[in-house]
């Protein structure tokens, strides 16, 4: 099912992600990958999450995403801190 998850790209937002250096596939890998959502917020009537997650790579990233028409559209995406990568690995039980 994860595997079915379908993303909202356009040249904003994989500019965007890509000036914190990350790419769109990593950002894809960590939603497939059973993220730690954290954070919810009500912006001007549009919902946004906030995720802590990693890729194949283990790399560990926070990003924020909208649900549009059924689809993720990522907001933002960099990579974590040390507390937050302790903190996620803890969660994972590692």
């Amino acid at each position: 099912m994860r595997s079915e998850i379908r993303f909202d790209w356009d040249d904003e937002n994989i500019r965007h992600v890509a000036r914190h250096d990350v790419t769109q596939t990593e950002f894809e890998e960590l939603m497939r990958n059973d993220p730690i959502f954290f954070d919810y917020a009500d912006l001007d009537g549009e919902d946004r999450w906030t995720g802590l997650g990693s890729t194949k790579d283990l790399r560990v990233l926070v990003v924020a995403f909208t649900i549009r028409e059924g689809r993720i559209r990522p907001i933002t995406a960099f990579k974590a801190g040390k507390k937050r990568v302790r903190e996620y690995w803890k969660q994972r039980g590692h």
